[in-house]
């Protein structure tokens, strides 16, 4: 399972993410170089209390028999002992012990180490036993002796001044650690500065279009792109819901006022009873009108946020919505007619395209006259497909045919509400819908209403 940050500060990660592994690797290199150099020092300080051995001074440093005086100055760094094979020191200091009864060396020549106390110091120490020549310089002619050498073990440890030189070669990994830490801070601080200016524009719209003014990290800029068109996208949609909704309060107000007014004049006697039901029963009807469509540009709302729809067969659609206004038909003795393909589908949803299909009829309904000719053709053409309804009306001023689209603004009576949904619905599904005359040798015979999608 991969590992991903929750939450924190990018800068202080990115930190951690490189110090951290950078600065372990230096201490692991300071140890490597601590250890080799211990075993270094302790090598060359064995071979040195071997090479004093072999060539043992006449006169002894720091020698304190009783024939002599101690000498004056600074306590040694180096001990000298010779004792006899019983222990007694015979020259050289005092201060160094007798070699431990477990350690005695045995052949001559052969060097034994080990540590001992000398003071409050600790010492290394290299014993070896000698057999004095005689006077004319043969072998054994006096008694064999045990000789002592020692020297402080802190020579054996490592010296930070030989590890930062320049045998050493840390002083050049802690400047180059050094170096790249102030790089790594420096760019945590760019990548931070980065992000800020992206929050930045984020928050502050750009002349030029979302994204314009963006001058971050090139992996950013798509996403700040996105985001700043979805912020344009919602401050748009917030706008003309307020819009919306203001002119709709407005619309709902005056269908209110009317039916307080009938009920008031019922109540007085000022009309008859039997009329006002009447007049109630049709602002009721206004009211539910106006209701259902505001409940139908809610899910307009709902359809563009699906994202990806499925198809729905026009043919259907078109045939459903046909068979439900049918008796408005019938009342005009209209002669209708619906062509085209029973399989030919377009993306949308059912209920809205029905919807659609509903407020195009009624409207081509309304405009025909009595015993005209309308009707519904479904048609594919090369590179879209078109949903056409057709009627007789007497048809559309150019100056109020792209007006009939915006919320509110009727031809002749109703709300106006009916063509704006149309349109809504139709851009959430990705067609489009347009009005215009439909012209027989320069006069207009008719309306035709298009919904056409592009493929």
């Amino acid at each position: 399972m991969r590992w991903r940050p929750h939450g924190g500060s990018l800068q202080r990660l990115l930190l951690v993410g490189l110090l951290v592994p950078l600065w372990a690797l230096v201490a692991l290199m300071a140890v490597v170089q601590v250890v080799q150099q211990a075993r270094f020092n302790a090598a060359a300080q064995d071979a040195a209390l071997r090479m004093a051995l072999t060539h043992w001074p006449a006169v002894l440093p720091g020698d304190t028999s009783p024939t002599q005086e101690p000498l004056a100055g600074p306590a040694p760094s180096i001990w000298y002992r010779e004792s006899s094979l019983d222990g007694e020191r015979l020259a050289g200091s005092d201060a160094l012990p007798r070699l431990p009864s477990s350690g005695v060396v045995v052949g001559e020549g052969v060097v034994h180490f080990y540590l001992a106390q000398v003071g409050h110091r600790l010492v290394r120490v290299a014993a070896t036993l000698h057999q004095p020549a005689g006077v004319d310089g043969g072998p054994g002619a006096g008694n064999a002796v045990v000789r002592q050498l020692a020297r402080p073990f802190s020579e054996r440890l490592p010296n930070i001044d030989r590890l930062m030189g320049e045998g050493g070669g840390l002083r050049a990994v802690l400047l180059l650690a050094l170096v790249m830490t102030v790089v790594a801070a420096a760019l945590a601080r760019v990548a931070s500065g980065w992000l800020e200016h992206a929050s930045a524009s984020l928050t502050q719209p750009d002349a030029g279009g979302p994204g314009q003014g963006y001058k971050g990290p090139s992996e950013l800029a798509p996403a700040v792109q996105h985001f700043g068109e979805l912020q344009q996208s919602q401050s748009r949609w917030i706008e003309a819901q307020r819009r919306f909704l203001a002119d709709a309060t407005h619309q709902m107000r005056t269908p209110m006022a009317v039916l307080r007014t009938q009920l008031q004049s019922a109540i007085a006697g000022d009309v008859h009873v039997v009329d006002a039901l009447h007049q109630m029963l049709h602002t009721v009807d206004r009211a539910s009108n106006l209701a259902n469509q505001l409940l139908s540009l809610s899910k307009v709302e709902q359809l563009k946020r699906m994202g990806e729809l499925p198809s729905v067969n026009l043919h259907a659609v078109a045939r459903e919505a046909v068979m439900e206004l049918a008796p408005l038909i019938a009342a005009k003795r209209l002669d209708f007619a619906l062509d085209g393909p029973d399989e030919m589908t377009a993306p949308g949803d059912a209920a809205l395209l029905g919807e659609l299909m509903r407020n195009l009829l009624a409207n081509a309904i309304h405009h025909t006259p009595v015993h005209g000719r309308l009707g519904v053709l479904l048609r594919n053409s090369t590179g879209r497909r078109e949903l056409l309804v057709w009627d007789e009306g007497p048809g559309i001023d150019d100056a109020v045919r792209q007006r009939l689209f915006q919320p509110f603004s009727a031809g002749k009576g109703g709300v106006g509400l009916g063509l704006s949904i149309c349109r809504q619905i139709a851009e959430s599904m990705g067609a489009e819908v347009t009005l215009f005359n439909r012209l027989d040798a320069g006069q207009v015979v008719g309306v035709d209403a298009l919904v056409a999608w592009e493929d």
